[in-house]
Parts: C-alpha cells; sequence; structure tokens
C-alpha cells in the first residue's frame, strides 16, 4: 500500500480532474475563491494549474507577457480536456487573472471557443470598509450565482460542515509546517511544497486524513541541516526552484506564497454570535482578510507576515523570473526592510540557483 507521503505527492504532481455524477468539478484559479462556498453548493473545487510545456492554443490568443501558468490555464480551457468542468471560477486577485477572465469571455463572445462557463469573482484587497463592503456582496453574488449552477439553495448546514471540513485539512497543513520550523526541520522545501500542495487537487476531507498520517511518517526522519531560507516571489506552483536551491546545501523553511507556508492561514470561525446559523460572513473574511494575495493594500499589511518570518531564518532568496509582473515592484521596498535589519538576502530572475552556493557560503561564515 502506498505510503501517506507518496499519495499527498502524486496527486500534487498528477493535478488530475476527476468528476462525477453526485460531485461535479467545478474549477478555481487560485487559492482566493471561497473553496467552502464551492464545496457547499454540491460541486468538486479543484485548482486548475497543468503542467504544460507547450500551449499552442493560447498562443493563438494571448500574448508573451502572460505567465507561465495563466497561459497553460487558458490552453486547458479551450481544449475539449475542460468539457468535464462545470464552471470556472476566477478571483479579481491578480491582473493576469482579471484578464484570463476577459480573454475566454472575447472567445467566447466571438465564438471562437467553448470553454467552460467564466464566472469573475470580483475581489478587491484594499483593506477598506467600501471594499469589505463591497467584497462581502461579491461573495453574496458568487452564492446566487453557483446556487443557479447547481438548482438548489445552499443552505447554512452545509456551508458550516464545508467549514469544518477545510478546517480539518488547514489543522494538517499547520501540523505539517511545524516539522519545517525551528532549528531541525525534518521535511524539505520541495516535499513540503507537494504534502501540502495537494490539498488543491483533492477532497480536503480526504487530504485531512492523508496528511496526519503524513505526519506520522516524518516524525520517524532524522532532522536535516543546512542554512534556512525564506523563499520571497513568484508562486511556486512547481517545486523546481526550491529543488534547485536545496541542491546546492540548503533548506527552504518558508515561503511567502499560497502555495507553501501561507497556503492554510487560520481557521474560518463559526463562533461569533449569528455566524453558527449563517456562516457566509465568516467565509468571506477569512478570503478576504486571511487570503494571501498579490495586491493587498496598503503595502505595511501585506508585508506583515514576511518581515515577521525573515527574522526566523538564516536569508532570503527573492526569486523574480522574466514573466513577473507583481513582485518586482515590491522588491526594492522589501530589500531596503532586510538592510535596515541586517537579514541577508539574494536575488535570482531564473530557475537556475547554482549561484546560490556563494551566498550560502556567506551565510556560513555569518
Amino acid at each position: 500500500m502506498p505510503s501517506a507521503i507518496w499519495t499527498l505527492t502524486d496527486t500534487y504532481n498528477r493535478r488530475s480532474i476527476a468528476t462525477t455524477a453526485e460531485s461535479p468539478v467545478v474549477g478555481v484559479t487560485s487559492n482566493t475563491v471561497p473553496w467552502e462556498l464551492v464545496r457547499a453548493a454540491g460541486f468538486q473545487p479543484v485548482l486548475l494549474s497543468p503542467r504544460k510545456t507547450s500551449t499552442p492554443l493560447a498562443d493563438r490568443y494571448m500574448e508573451g507577457v502572460f505567465t507561465a501558468r495563466i497561459k497553460g490555464i487558458f490552453d486547458f480551457l479551450i481544449s475539449e480536456e475542460a468539457q468535464e468542468l462545470k464552471a470556472v471560477i476566477i478571483p479579481r486577485t491578480s491582473e493576469q487573472e482579471h484578464k484570463l477572465y476577459l480573454y475566454l469571455r472575447e472567445v467566447m463572445r466571438q465564438g471562437l471557443e467553448r470553454p467552460p462557463l467564466p464566472i469573475l469573482y470580483n475581489l478587491l484587497h484594499a483593506r477598506s470598509h467600501e471594499t469589505e463592503s463591497y467584497g462581502l456582496d461579491r461573495t453574496r453574488e458568487l452564492k446566487a450565482q453557483l446556487e443557479q449552477l447547481s438548482g438548489r439553495k445552499i443552505e447554512p448546514a452545509a456551508l458550516r460542515a464545508a467549514v469544518e471540513e477545510g478546517n480539518a485539512a488547514r489543522e494538517a497543513i499547520r501540523e505539517l509546517l511545524k516539522m519545517r520550523e525551528g532549528s531541525l526541520p525534518k521535511v524539505s522545501g520541495a516535499e513540503a511544497l507537494a504534502l501540502i500542495g495537494a490539498w488543491y487537487f483533492m477532497d480536503r476531507g480526504e487530504y485531512a486524513t492523508l496528511a496526519r498520517e503524513a505526519l506520522a511518517e516524518l516524525e520517524a526522519r532524522l532532522p536535516l541541516t543546512g542554512p534556512r531560507l525564506l523563499i520571497k516571489g513568484a508562486p511556486q506552483d512547481r517545486p523546481d526552484f526550491t529543488a534547485a536551491v536545496e541542491a546546492q546545501g540548503a533548506i527552504v523553511v518558508a515561503e511567502d506564497d499560497w502555495w507553501g507556508s501561507r497556503a492554510a492561514g487560520g481557521d474560518i470561525s463559526l463562533e461569533p454570535v449569528g455566524l453558527k446559523e449563517d456562516p457566509l460572513e465568516a467565509i468571506f473574511e477569512k478570503y478576504y482578510a486571511d487570503a494571501p494575495s498579490p495586491r493587498v493594500f496598503p503595502a505595511a499589511i501585506a508585508d506583515e507576515w514576511f518581515c515577521r518570518k525573515a527574522t526566523e531564518v538564516d536569508g532570503v532568496v527573492f526569486y523574480l523570473p522574466p514573466d513577473d509582473d507583481v513582485l518586482g515592484w515590491d522588491y526594492p521596498r522589501l530589500r531596503e526592510l532586510l538592510d535596515e535589519r541586517a537579514i541577508p538576502h539574494v536575488m535570482f530572475r531564473t530557475a537556475c540557483a547554482e549561484p546560490i552556493a556563494e551566498f550560502l557560503e556567506i551565510l556560513a561564515h555569518g
């Protein structure tokens, strides 16, 4: 029987979409789509992140400014493979995802392609009373769209059950993260990305069970040694860059992105008065205030997690590949923050991390 570690890693690598009559699949394109709401509507939410080496269908329509991941999603959605999807929900929490939605609508308008129904979740991450109120209204709107899609009302009991299922998975991820913390981690960064990232591609009840089994397997390991690094940059939707860094003798113990250390965050609370009856507001608050997003304002809020975590590691690695059009604007500010705190850091533009050996040598001699 395969180990839990093997099963989770295989799920992460395959990223398959399995639909059934009982739980048809709805695709989502990032962590800022409320998983619990889709689940409570009777659908199986699955993150779309195909591993494509070429995107011939997307290349007909999309310019070179799009990231490989977004082009891969578009290519998939206009292919026959995507016909199993009931719909795809795209949040407006990055410029590229918003453009993905607009491009899908345009090829449909012109009758060029027939992708699954695209739904825009217009969630904004600027911190203000106005944007919070607007986001809650958009969440109610998404609920109504899912009810229309499923042909049934989303009851509060179904929302509560989905919240409990999601929270159990989050708790398991937080336990996995403890295996990376402290001075003697027991899991490499590349392996952790797979063990955590699997939750985007499977039933979260099943994920929680497997993650707890994986924890028992990890407990029996000897600790890893090496400089402990934090990666900040393009979302690590695959472990290539992390593996390249670790091949030089380092250990990636955290990454400031939604694929790794920040995937789970806190639980969705059902405790405040009124939320036990209808937890929709609590679900919204989780995705508005606690889900990592490339566009959080003001900058001080966006930097909070990074600034705290950077003090707990030996050094920081920035990864800004050529197709990045977000973090490059933040890099000068973050670099200055690290310099003020005398935290060593280095920046890479490609996935080839061999030159990091010099940086690790500097860390070793303090």
